[in-house]
Order: structure tokens, then C-alpha cells, then sequence
């Protein structure tokens, strides 16, 4: 037992430098293409589980009263990025607000609106009327061929919409979508080229000022395949099995980070163009310590959880909770009031919900 137990300790060592080599990589996630570097990118994804394990190893450390304690240490300090874009204190004070001019605008990945095939009794237009939800931008949208307007509009509740489907079948359409209480002026597609995955822009009228509205889905990280097969492989213990399918995740991860900075540029290059106040919304699939979620923001755009977020911020229900991936940023011509994620059963991903005001209107 003895034997073991300073195995055990002297693993604990090389675990160490990894978890401090994956801690200090992630640091440089926001701001490092992962076309030139992707190990970065890597390790931001896992920043939580990196993060537990530092934590680990700071007790272990800490109760063998050994000097290694200082590099998970040093570890955890340094991503204070990871901590700020995750978690923001539950006791912080309320923006004091007369409710007349605000916007409420929600972004919602709904997974194809499954629910609906599974006979739950909800629809998004309860979700708008409880929420009093102005502009709602919508990933993961799924719409039958031959609804009619009306029908639509009585889906959803509000009366203008804009929508980029880009993958159309001859029963279903399948995309992105804005819904709006108020005008939609114009819209613009950015197409990745994919199935998948796409962004548009809404320019709306609202009251006296126009606002352009920006709604994206990010590259799928889409390893479910890749999951399976790792578990098939796992049940007959095949281990050379499980190691290629390892291999093929993180090539296809990889892949993945590359396409997301590409979509990212696309991005910002409209919002760079873009004279009107801005608010972008969407599922990124990568979390706030991305270079795809840091890009987009660049130092123009506030991150709405940062801003008003209370406590542990995860949009994501999958992956035990442990990640934002749905973000919610605005320009400096607005001011944030209130920032809510509701945990709802409906779909993988919970609905973020932002008031926001104009700091400045129309003369």
C-alpha cells in the first residue's frame, strides 16, 4: 500500500507540468489564430476541467507542503480571463431603471425545435410574452415548407422576421432566424458555406433610432460520431480502437477552431463597417476564452454576462454545465440593465435574455 501511494505521489508530479503547460497555453487562446497555433485554442475549450485540476493539485501540494504548490498556483491566478468570463459575484448591485425605453432581446440556440416531436406543451411565444422579449435571434431553427406567414407569426409572437435558411429540404427549412417587434429595415447573409452553421445581420428600426442586430452559429464542434465510436470501441475495451478515435477528435476539434477564426474574421469585418449601435448575439461553440469569441468582440463590444451576469454563467447544458458558449455583446451606445439564462429543459443550449437601453437617441 505504501508502494502505491508514492507511485501515486511521484504521478502527481508529471500531472503537475502538464496541467501548468495546458494552464499557461490557454492564456494565449484570445489572441492567438489557431491556424498558426491551435494547442492555445485546445486548451480553452477544456479551461474548466484544466482549472478543477489545478485545483487538485493546489490541495495535494498544499497538504504535502511541497514547493510544486506554486505552479498551480501561478495557473489558476493567470486565467483570471477564464474566471471573469464564467463566473461574476451574486451579490452584485442592480442597475437602478425606469421600464419605458428598454430593449429586451434574447438569443436561443433551440435545437431544431425537437421538443415539438417529443409532445412537450411549450412554444417560443410563451417565452417572448413572459419575458416581454423585443428582438429574439434564434440558432438551430427548424420550420416546416409550407407554413404560412400568419401561422408563423403566431409561433412566435412578434411580427417581423428576417431568416437565412441554408440547408432547405423538400419538408423542412433549416437556418438562422431575428424576430422583431419592431421594423427590420434590411438584413444581410454571411455564409460560411455550410449546412450547418451560418450568421446574418437586421438592421431595425427602433422608435427613432436604427440598431443593426447581429445573429451567429459558429463552427459545431460535432463529435458525437467521434463519441460513439470511442464508446463502442470502450465496451469491447478495443484500445487501439479508442486511441484513433481519440486522435480523430482532437484532429476534427482542431479542424474546428480553424473554421470558427475564419467565421470570426467574416464577422468583424461587417462590424467594422457597421455605422449603426450594434448588438451581436449567438452561439459560438467556443468559450470566452476563444479567439473566435475575442475577435468578434475586439474593444468595441461589451460581453452582456460580464457586464450584468450574476454567479456561474453556463448556457451549455451538455458537458456537466461547465460551459458559455452562447453570448449576448453590445456597443458602447448601449447601457446594460439586466442579464438572464433561464434553465430551461427544451433544448441543450438555455436562452439568454438581456434588457438594454440606448444611451443616446435620434435628434
Amino acid at each position: 500500500m505504501a508502494a502505491l501511494r508514492f507511485f501515486f505521489y511521484l504521478l502527481m508530479k508529471p500531472a503537475t507540468l502538464g496541467m501548468t503547460l495546458l494552464g499557461v497555453c490557454g492564456i494565449f487562446a484570445p489572441c492567438i489564430n489557431p491556424d498558426k497555433w491551435w494547442i492555445p485554442a485546445l486548451s480553452g475549450l477544456f479551461m474548466p476541467g484544466i482549472i478543477l485540476a489545478n485545483l487538485y493539485l493546489l490541495v495535494f501540494w498544499g497538504i504535502h507542503k511541497k514547493w510544486w504548490i506554486i505552479l498551480p498556483f501561478i495557473t489558476i491566478i493567470s486565467n483570471h480571463q477564464f474566471f471573469s468570463g464564467m463566473f461574476q459575484s451574486p451579490w452584485k448591485q442592480d442597475i437602478p431603471y425606469v421600464p419605458k425605453d428598454e430593449i429586451t432581446i434574447a438569443s436561443y440556440n433551440v435545437e431544431g425545435f425537437y421538443w415539438i416531436a417529443r409532445n412537450i406543451k411549450y412554444n417560443i411565444k410563451k417565452l417572448v410574452e413572459d419575458n416581454h422579449i423585443d428582438i429574439l435571434c434564434i440558432q438551430e431553427h427548424c420550420e416546416e415548407s409550407h407554413l404560412d406567414s400568419i401561422t408563423i407569426q403566431q409561433k412566435f409572437g412578434l411580427p417581423n422576421r428576417c431568416v437565412f435558411f441554408n440547408r432547405q429540404t423538400a419538408w423542412a427549412n433549416f437556418g438562422i432566424s431575428i424576430y422583431s417587434h419592431y421594423p427590420i429595415i434590411r438584413y444581410g447573409k454571411i455564409n460560411f458555406n455550410s449546412e450547418k452553421n451560418n450568421s446574418m445581420w437586421a438592421d431595425i428600426l427602433v422608435r427613432e433610432d436604427t440598431i443593426r442586430v447581429f445573429n451567429n452559429h459558429l463552427q459545431t464542434t460535432d463529435v458525437s460520431i467521434n463519441g460513439k465510436k470511442y464508446e463502442e470501441y470502450k465496451s469491447v475495451k478495443d484500445w487501439k480502437g479508442q486511441a484513433r478515435t481519440l486522435v480523430n477528435i482532437v484532429e476534427q476539434l482542431k479542424d474546428n477552431f480553424i473554421i470558427r477564426a475564419n467565421q470570426a474574421m467574416q464577422i468583424r469585418k461587417i462590424i467594422d463597417t457597421t455605422r449603426y449601435p450594434i448588438i451581436v448575439c449567438g452561439d459560438f461553440n467556443d468559450t470566452p476564452v476563444s479567439f473566435a469569441y475575442n475577435h468578434i468582440a475586439g474593444n468595441s463590444l461589451t460581453d452582456g454576462f460580464r457586464d450584468r451576469g450574476k454567479g456561474y454563467g453556463h448556457s451549455f447544458n451538455g458537458i456537466k454545465g461547465l460551459l458559455r458558449i452562447d453570448f449576448i455583446s453590445y456597443d458602447k451606445s448601449f447601457t446594460g440593465l439586466v442579464y438572464d439564462s433561464p434553465r430551461l429543459p427544451w433544448s441543450d443550449h438555455n436562452p439568454i435574455i438581456m434588457k438594454i437601453k440606448l444611451k443616446t437617441t435620434s435628434r
